[in-house]
């Protein structure tokens, strides 16, 4: 089941990964562009655009924030953590996500701000709301349209639930990217018996990435995903989105 907490809820550490999409009518309409095996070589710094064949599937950095976004191709992998939840999800459109977390730096650079509560330029942005993290990506999405480096058809948001789960595994089947059990080599992660929790957040990128170049999704703080919270399909999804409403939004990653 995905973790979920009130749009409203501030307390905990939340953060995002920001996605480029293709949409169209309002509704993702991504396109498959490729399996390149330089996929995830940063080389240039606009997306490349939906008619450029020779750039689709290349990763590329959001100029001016230093944001660096990788390339996932479309593909199938076993989607939930238990007998109840696992099932089969098929991804027909690749898309691109953002290699770590949002920085303080980044969110300060677009949204004029920092609400985090463990400073630090290079540390993910935390104590941020589902409906702030939303406002980033159109603020985002506005002003690299304005500057002629988002091609039409194009957004920046937040990835669905299963984008993120299908970028966390990096094409394992096992309980984490790293195996089946996750070290403090692994992972900003804190337990000492009392249940504690994290001590701070860590530098992005500080620790391991998996094994399709993405840092920090498990440990450090939760992310936020774009899905209402709602139960799993029964059997097998092509590019599921979530309930249609709800009143709580999904979270993934962790602490």
């Amino acid at each position: 089941m995905a973790k979920l907490y009130n749009n409203d809820m501030k307390k905990l550490l939340f953060t995002m990964f920001v996605a480029l999409l293709m949409v169209g009518c309002g509704e993702d309409t991504k396109k498959p562009v490729g399996d390149s095996p330089e996929s995830n070589q940063t080389s240039a710094e606009t997306p490349p655009a939906k008619t450029d064949s020779s750039a689709e599937g290349k990763a590329f950095a959001i100029a001016d924030l230093s944001m660096e976004m990788l390339w996932v191709k479309p593909g199938t992998f076993e989607m939930g953590f238990s007998d109840k939840t696992r099932h089969t999800v098929t991804l027909t459109q690749g898309f691109h996500l953002g290699k770590h977390e949002v920085t303080q730096s980044q969110w300060g650079k677009v949204m004029g701000s920092n609400p985090s509560r463990f400073k630090g330029v290079s540390r993910p942005v935390e104590a941020v709301s589902w409906h702030s993290v939303t406002s980033f990506c159109d603020k985002l999405t506005a002003s690299e349209r304005a500057a002629g480096r988002l091609p039409a058809g194009m957004t920046y948001q937040l990835p669905t639930e299963a984008q993120w789960e299908y970028a966390c595994r990096g094409g394992t089947k096992t309980t984490f990217s790293f195996g089946d059990e996750l070290t403090a080599k692994d992972a900003n992660y804190a337990y000492d018996g009392f249940g504690t929790g994290l001590q701070r957040t860590s530098d992005v990128g500080e620790y391991p990435a998996n094994g399709w170049g993405f840092h920090d999704m498990h440990g450090n703080v939760w992310e936020w995903c774009a899905d209402w919270y709602g139960d799993y399909p029964a059997g097998a999804a092509r590019d599921p989105v979530g309930p249609a409403d709800g009143s709580n939004r999904v979270l993934r990653g962790g602490s």
